[in-house]
Formats: C-alpha cells, sequence, structure tokens
C-alpha cells in the first residue's frame, strides 16, 4: 500500500515544522512517523503493530519509522509485508494521525492533509 502526498499539512504543535506523516519534535528521531492505518474498530493494519514504538514516559504504541522516509517525504510505502493483507471488498479503512489514535496531546495539533490511497491486490 502507497499514499501519496497531496495537499496540506500537519503539526504535532505550534513551534514543530509542518510534516506530511508525523512530527519532528526530537522524541520521535529525525523521521518519526505517525499515520496509522486501520480497520473501522481502530485496529492497526499498517504497519504492523511490532514496528510502533511508544515515546519516553508513554506505555502507548503509535509511532514508527520506515528507512529512506522522513515526514515530508511525497510518499509513503509500506513494503515487505510479512503476510498478505486479507480485506474484503468494499471494506473501509481509516487513516489516522498517530497522537489522535491513541487520544494522546493531540489538543495541540495543527492541520490537515490529503493523500491518494494505491494498493495493488490479486
Amino acid at each position: 500500500m502507497k499514499l501519496v502526498h497531496k495537499s496540506g499539512s500537519i503539526k504535532c504543535n505550534s513551534v514543530d515544522p509542518v510534516s506530511y506523516w508525523g512530527c519532528t519534535n526530537a522524541g520521535y528521531g529525525t523521521n518519526g512517523l505517525m499515520t496509522i492505518i486501520t480497520n473501522t474498530e481502530r485496529k492497526v493494519i499498517l504497519p504492523s503493530t511490532g514496528e510502533l514504538k511508544a515515546k519516553n514516559g508513554c506505555n502507548k504504541k503509535y509511532f514508527y519509522t520506515i528507512n529512506g522516509t522522513n515526514h515530508t517525504s511525497p510518499e509513503l510505502a509500506y513494503h515487505d509485508l510479512p503476510n498478505p493483507l486479507l480485506l474484503s471488498r468494499d471494506q473501509e479503512l481509516q487513516i489516522w494521525y498517530g497522537q489522535d489514535w491513541i487520544d494522546l496531546s493531540e489538543d495541540n495539533n495543527i492541520g490537515t492533509t490529503c493523500v491518494d490511497v494505491y494498493a495493488w491486490y490479486a
């Protein structure tokens, strides 16, 4: 699956630079991504739950890294999935910002983004 940035930007707070996929705050490292894809029950589909990390002092995992991708990369692609991703016809997926997904520090999040979603299916 691949997300391609079309317009807009987000910020995890008013002082950090804009991003398409995450937060530039030092607590998330230089390439911290927070774009989470879930089903309608808010269960993580991508990235795999094993890739999610927690910020120091937080017990909830909600950010991750992908080699070669940073917070302003034009595309966010999920490669090398460990198992086939099984979805049914007309199944709804949701795209979340990590802090919003876990209800943490979302009161100072700013912005909106628009993406195109691409998937290969058989």
